[in-house]
């Protein structure tokens, strides 16, 4: 399952997201703008409906303003510069210092970087976002 964002500026096409890139980018702070972010319990999410009900977790054809497109593309950048960094900065470890952060026990003390395909999506995103004019979650 995957996420399809249709813009209201159809010339600019699709953006698709993969089933796991949209679920992270919306609860690393992006989907703050919507009301949306993680909840207590793993694997679970809190969100505000749009005006007819649905949620920007599921593809279901929730609505993004073309302002809250534009709020949630310079998160978006704010997010893959925070990123970049923690990659800049894990690319300057040692070996054993990578080995001792991604020990289990570790597990929750230190923030790996996410994926960079990740990251590239996002800043992809971020840029449609903004010329999307608004867009509708598929």
């Amino acid at each position: 399952m995957g996420y399809d964002l249709r813009p209201r500026h159809k010339e600019i096409g699709d953006f698709h997201f993969g089933a796991f890139n949209w679920g992270w980018m919306l609860d690393a702070g992006v989907g703050l703008v919507l009301g949306a972010g993680p909840s207590i319990k793993p694997a679970t999410f809190r969100y505000s409906h749009d005006k007819k009900g649905r949620c920007p977790y599921y593809n279901e054809g929730f609505h993004v303003t073309s302002k809250d497109a534009k709020t949630m593309a310079l998160i978006a950048y704010g997010l893959v510069s925070v990123e970049k960094g923690k990659w800049s900065e894990w690319n300057s470890f040692t070996d054993d210092e990578k080995r001792t952060i991604e020990e289990p026990r570790m597990s929750g003390v230190y923030r790996r970087p996410v994926r960079e395909d990740f990251i590239e999506k996002v800043e992809r995103f971020a840029t449609w976002a903004v010329q999307s004019g608004g867009f509708w979650i598929y």
